[in-house]
């Protein structure tokens, strides 16, 4: 009888935690992503944006990482109260018919997309909207939120404070001497406007013909500048054990914007989750979608919200 009752109470709790909000499918012509509504009628909408390579709106990644962390940073938002807009970026999973010829991807695209979806959420009713970008997707929300009234707060989540090209000689650098040096004379080229054909095999990836554009245009924006046109609310926030994107990035975003309020939470990874700094079981947490959340991540976010 216990264990029909016990049974009976964890069909319940789970119904109940089940009906806090709900999901739907939406679309901007080829691009898709998910909204997520709480059953509670609010006027805070929160744009989530993915980071960068092939990383969709659930944060797993094409390159056989499954980890699940934009999906559970929307779910609980949207259980605290607020409506929530993950989507796959354009040539990404749902998202990839947006694209017809990767190399013709460009950084603004990315950048108009999230303007474009920011529309969308205006034009279903949300009054307050805030951003909330991931990694690249810092850079990408910092961008969409100047001069958009709408926008009332921004997210900043282990985002970059330098140029994505100094970001690639810094993390190159931890590698191979060598490797950093050939990287800082091409990136530096490309700065400058010119292509460059000549660089280590091992850079194919990087400085290839087809990626050279897109870097380029990514360059172009160096997000501790971006960060001072803006003149709302802002939360940063990063992780002591996050490998890509150290906590002296975010500290250097709060240097440029001195308002700005700095969460740094003791043991998180750059995918949201607890994990050590040996790089190796670090990286296992970015497969592991059992893992919850960090303590204190969505504590820190959903307090930002509430004091808007």
């Amino acid at each position: 009888m216990k264990a029909l009752l016990t049974i009976t109470l964890i069909a319940i709790c789970s119904l109940t935690l089940a009906q806090d909000f709900t999901e739907k499918r939406v679309e901007l012509g080829e691009l898709k992503g998910t909204l997520s509504t709480p059953n509670k009628k609010t006027k805070t909408a929160i744009l989530l944006i993915a980071g960068s390579g092939p990383t969709d709106r659930n944060g797993n990644s094409a390159m056989g990482f499954t980890n699940n962390s934009l999906k559970m940073v929307s779910e609980n938002l949207a259980t605290a109260g607020y409506a929530v807009l993950r989507y796959d970026k354009r040539g990404i999973a749902a998202s990839k018919k947006a694209v017809d010829d990767p190399a013709s991807i460009r950084f603004d695209q990315f950048v108009d997309d999230a303007r474009s979806w920011l529309n969308f959420l205006k034009n279903e009713g949300y009054k307050k909207l805030i951003i909330a970008g991931h990694s690249q997707g810092s850079l990408v929300g910092m961008l969409a939120a100047q001069n958009n009234e709408n926008v009332k707060a921004f997210i900043s989540i282990s985002g970059l404070s330098e140029n994505a090209g100094d970001a690639i000689v810094r993390q190159l650098g931890a590698q191979s001497e060598e490797l950093a040096m050939d990287a800082r004379i091409n990136i530096d080229s490309m700065k400058s406007g010119y292509s460059v054909n000549k660089y280590s095999p091992y850079l194919i990836s990087l400085f290839g013909p087809a990626i050279q554009p897109f870097l380029k245009s990514y360059m172009a924006y160096t997000p501790n500048d971006e960060i001072k046109k803006l003149s709302i609310p802002i939360l940063l926030v990063n992780g002591s054990t996050d490998i890509q994107v150290g906590i002296d990035q975010a500290q250097s975003l709060k240097e440029s914007y001195p308002d700005a309020e700095l969460i740094i939470l003791e043991g998180m990874n750059h995918i949201l989750k607890d994990a050590p700094l040996d790089p190796g079981a670090n990286m296992a947490t970015y497969n592991n979608p059992d893992l919850p959340l960090s303590d204190g991540l969505m504590s820190g976010i959903i307090s930002f919200i509430q004091k808007l």
